[in-house]
């Protein structure tokens, strides 16, 4: 007989996975009630002697009474903490806008919420914040956990499901205030770390709460933190950076100006110039005022593949069209970086250089005139040993953009070496997997690059896949469930200790279930 239904929620991980084997047995050998339980799940649409291990948790979990197996999960390892770590997972969870989660633990016991006064701020809950400040002015000044209690107020992301919430939030925020909290009071990003975030950043950065970050300028919170400016420019509109800049935000030694240039927002490019941006901003600009790096805003504007309308933007304010990177002018660079719109519009204006051999050779590189870079190789040798090393690593760049992949296999066909680690330590690979660009992963995985690779983050290939598939900001064009697939299939090692079972789509997820079953 096959594996009978389930009636409650299965008792642990292991009794579900092990359920959700017996059924795949009991499908492979086509017993009737098996196949019965499959087709109550998905009907016809699948074949049930072909169904996966994922499918078979997906029908555990259904009889169980949750959506998918990954929320089943969810149900199970919230059941399996104490309370403790059920008050550190809520506090967790409504930081990082994990709403199922929060949703579980708050169905296991509603009174979590009531924890302490930081669960109590994050959740809103007004009338019993108001009591215990009324009790204990105090409490607003001391620690909860790491954070202050106003920090668990402006993380908590409870307003992207209850807009109704931000109201109660800005009130209570004026509470905590008048009871003396710090609205410029700086929490460290990890334990002992002298880098701190402010509310504001809490608020806008992170939790993208325009009302309350608004709220906190108003009380005097500083728009120059060092961390809102540039995450401002990350969030849907603009109107976080027009927040900040009504309240005296200044662009001055940050590199928010170059972050706005990481997306096509003209808007976005004249607002910074109509608020005092000056046209030799740099990229790694220091406190100090010292220049850290030679690339200029137009610099940066051709190497992210931005428009001729931002770079005449950048022109009329005054940006140095003959300003060199690494010995560079902004001509062969954006020739070398295949920015056609941008080298045509400085050839209009007059500033066309003479291209060297090198310059000649990446130019048609990124035309993609593979006969043509070969015959320029075949004249002159010397050009692969006076490649930088940003023109030997410019693949990972490249691999972010999805139309890039006939020019990377030219590279690849050219002896670029794909293993060299780019931008954030990144080989171009990891670049492909965290946007999602199946196909230059395939090709990448044809090459033989190796998938363990670890870039500045702490992920790899694989686990930086996962991360995209909910973190990236175009993952809604990104094919992430082919991406993992090709690399698990590839030989890519699974890592539960470091999120690759946590930080995915739920289809990502049952996928990587699934492919750990199979090894057990």
């Amino acid at each position: 007989m096959g594996e009978q239904p389930q009636n409650s929620p299965l008792p642990t991980l292991e009794a579900g996975r092990k359920a959700a084997k017996r059924l795949g047995k009991a499908l492979a050998a086509g017993e009737a009630e098996a196949r019965a339980r499959h087709r109550a799940v998905f009907g016809d649409r699948k074949d049930p002697a072909a169904a996966s291990h994922a499918d078979c948790l997906h029908v555990i979990a259904r009889e169980a009474g949750a959506e998918s197996w990954p929320r089943l999960k969810i149900a199970l390892e919230a059941a399996a903490l104490d309370r403790s770590q059920r008050v550190a997972a809520l506090e967790r969870a409504i930081s990082n806008g994990n709403f199922p989660m929060v949703d579980r633990l708050l169905a296991l016991d509603a009174g979590l919420v009531d924890a302490h006064l930081g669960l109590q701020l994050a959740f809103a809950r007004e009338a019993a914040v108001t009591a215990a400040l009324d009790r204990d002015p105090a409490a607003a000044l001391r620690p909860i956990g790491r954070r202050w209690p106003i920090h668990h107020l402006v993380f908590s992301r409870l307003h992207q499901r209850e807009p109704a919430a931000t109201a109660r939030m800005v009130r209570l925020l004026d509470r905590l205030v008048a009871a003396g909290a710090d609205v410029n009071q700086g929490v460290p990003v990890e334990p002992g770390s002298d880098h701190t975030l402010s509310p504001l950043y809490g608020a806008l950065g992170h939790a993208g709460n325009l009302a309350l970050a608004e709220r906190l300028l108003a009380l005097g919170a500083d728009p120059n933190d060092n961390e809102s400016l540039y995450h401002a420019t990350e969030l849907d509109t603009l109107d976080g950076v027009r927040l900040l800049f009504a309240h005296g935000a200044v662009v001055g030694t940050t590199n928010a100006f170059h972050r706005m240039l990481d997306r096509e927002s003209p808007e976005g490019v004249r607002l910074f110039f109509e608020h005092g941006a000056e046209p030799t901003t740099g990229l790694y600009a220091h406190p100090t005022g010292v220049r850290q790096d030679e690339r200029t805003l137009l610099h940066h504007a051709i190497i992210r593949g931005r428009s001729a309308e931002i770079a005449t933007i950048l022109l009329d304010h005054g940006v140095d069209p003959a300003a060199t990177l690494d010995g560079r002018t902004s001509y062969a660079l954006a020739c070398i970086h295949g920015n056609r719109e941008i080298a045509e519009l400085l050839a209009a204006r007059g500033h066309a250089t003479p291209l060297d051999a090198v310059e000649r050779f990446l130019d048609r590189v990124m035309a993609g005139d593979g006969a043509a870079a070969r015959r320029l190789l075949e004249a002159d040798r010397l050009i692969w040993q006076r490649l930088s090393t940003s023109d030997r690593t410019r693949q990972t760049e490249l691999a972010m953009s999805a139309d890039n992949l006939p020019v990377l296999r030219l590279m690849a066909e050219l002896g670029f070496d794909p293993d060299l680690q780019g931008e954030s330590g990144m080989p171009p690979i990891h670049a492909a997997a965290w946007w999602g660009h199946a196909d230059i992963v395939e090709m990448y995985i044809g090459l033989g690059v190796d998938l363990e690779i670890v870039n500045m983050f702490g992920g790899t290939a694989l686990g930086t896949a996962v991360h995209g598939s909910t973190n990236c900001p175009g993952r809604a064009d990104g094919d992430y469930p082919r991406t993992v697939r090709l690399l698990v299939e590839a030989g890519a090692v699974i890592r539960p200790a470091h999120g690759d079972l946590e930080m995915g789509t739920e289809e990502v997820t049952a996928y990587l279930e699934d492919r750990l079953e199979r090894r057990r």
